[in-house]
């Protein structure tokens, strides 16, 4: 005879920090315009090949992170966690941002700490300047930094970089720079003489499932500087059959 039970709530607790807290989750947009994803019956890896190319109309995956505080109390069953947006926004460019598709997968080579600036230009503006985006020589994409300069950029150490946005598909040691150009945009330089580089020195490793998939109601077709954006309201049930 078949019995369904129900797991208790400081065990289901225990199964969300476990799973969420402190991981890094990706927002990803998937171009399948006619296709429903079916789990356990859609291949999750070719589905997942369709994602809109990076830089297509400024696409670029959306990150978030759980912590403690979004973890809620256990009601109907299960334990939920506090609601993520994801805002991708188009660049403005004549190329549209087309998709079918949401995907939320576990994160992998996202950046969690970085290296100290090793290279600088010979003077700063002092300072705190957000969002600045980097390059790469690496296949990481999308991560950028907050940057605050003291002393004008004396030296290396006058120069210090965070996490912004994590980005995704680093690896550590993968050598970062802040160019010239966006340097000089910010305002951290006047005349910058080099690009500021430092490295990632440590990333989420082990990720890239696909935890969930929603389907637009029909192709979207973003432009015109405009925006998508998704919420996700996660929540874990803790019951089974015995």
């Amino acid at each position: 005879m078949t019995i369904a039970a129900k797991i208790s709530s400081a065990e289901l607790n225990t199964q969300v920090v476990n799973r969420f807290v402190d991981n890094i989750f990706e927002a990803r947009l998937i171009n399948l315009p006619g296709t429903s994803y079916t789990p356990g019956t859609t291949n999750d890896t070719t589905f997942l090949s369709s994602e809109v190319v990076y830089g297509t109309g400024g696409y670029v995956r959306q990150t978030f992170k759980y912590v403690s505080g979004d973890v809620a109390g256990y009601v109907d069953d299960g334990v939920g966690l506090a609601r993520k947006g994801a805002v991708f926004t188009h660049d403005g460019s004549g190329t549209s941002l087309t998709f079918s598709h949401v995907a939320l997968c576990r994160g992998n080579g996202n950046a969690l700490t970085l290296g100290a600036v090793t290279t600088k230009p010979s003077a700063g503006v002092n300072g705190t300047y957000t969002n600045l985006p980097t390059t790469t020589v690496g296949s990481g994409k999308g991560l950028t930094v907050n940057l605050t300069v003291t002393n004008l950029g004396a030296s290396t150490g006058d120069w210090v970089v965070t996490i912004n946005q994590p980005g995704y598909g680093y690896a550590a040691t993968d050598a970062i720079n802040i160019t010239q150009t966006a340097l000089n945009q910010s305002g951290a330089t006047v005349t910058a003489s080099s690009n500021l580089i430092f490295s990632v020195a440590t990333v989420t490793t082990g990720g890239g499932q696909l935890v969930s998939v929603a389907q637009t109601e029909s192709t979207i077709n973003l432009g015109n500087g405009n925006q998508a954006v998704f919420y996700f309201d996660l929540k874990q049930f803790g019951y089974y059959t015995v």
